[in-house]
């Protein structure tokens, strides 16, 4: 990703939409526009501005988030958790 947001990128979300906290890393799902519907826990919702449906661990039906809530993240990232190696003692 060459600082673009696109479908099956990751990007670190800027702000808390619990259970998701800003920080996190979330997989980019599907594009929305404004006016598109999104179904959400609470019932189906208007888009408000373009965004994209986000998939994380914490949220099993997945978030939705506006482009400005997102960065893009580039290359190989994984999160840290699966870079990690033990180290010898």
């Amino acid at each position: 990703m060459d600082g673009k947001l696109e479908v099956g990128g990751m990007a670190l979300t800027l702000i808390d939409l619990p259970p998701v906290m800003a920080g996190s890393v979330v997989e980019l799902l599907e594009r929305l526009t404004e006016g598109d519907i999104v179904d959400t826990p609470s019932g189906p919702h208007v888009a408000l501005g373009n965004g994209w449906i986000c998939a994380h661990e914490l949220a099993p039906l997945n978030a939705a988030y506006a482009d400005k809530s997102l960065m893009p993240l580039r290359g190989d990232f994984q999160p840290e958790r699966q870079l990690s190696k033990e180290v010898p003692a």
